[in-house]
């Protein structure tokens, strides 16, 4: 037996007339100071958790970019040990495979991927 169709569901939003009369009981209520600041902290809790929403993204940001260089450079040696052992036709291929990984890399390496 269903239950979503005998329960009609509500919503526990509260609308913007809703919230405009409940502040200005408040205010007449003489806590309009207690309600700045509780609005005050709100907004303060928000710009922080937005500030250490960013510095995580720029911390993310620069790991990729180590990485990155890391594997460019992991990278150029294998490419390097595989010219040693191929013959022409083979490193042909391998250089042109070499360019398209490096060019990734180096994109990531500077932030022009996501």
């Amino acid at each position: 037996m269903a239950l979503s169709g005998m329960v009609k569901p509500i919503s526990l939003r509260l609308h913007n007339a809703e919230i405009a009369k409940a502040h200005a009981t408040l205010i007449r209520a003489g806590r309009g100071e207690e309600l700045r600041q509780i609005r005050a902290a709100a907004a303060l809790r928000q710009a922080r958790a937005t500030v250490a929403q960013a510095e995580e993204r720029k911390r993310l940001k620069r790991i990729a970019a180590l990485a990155a260089h890391k594997a460019i450079l992991a990278v150029r040696v294998a490419y390097q040990a595989q010219d040693k052992v191929a013959d022409d036709f083979e490193r042909e291929q391998w250089r042109a495979l070499r360019d398209i990984v490096i060019n990734e890399l180096e994109r990531i390496a500077q932030g022009r991927r996501p």
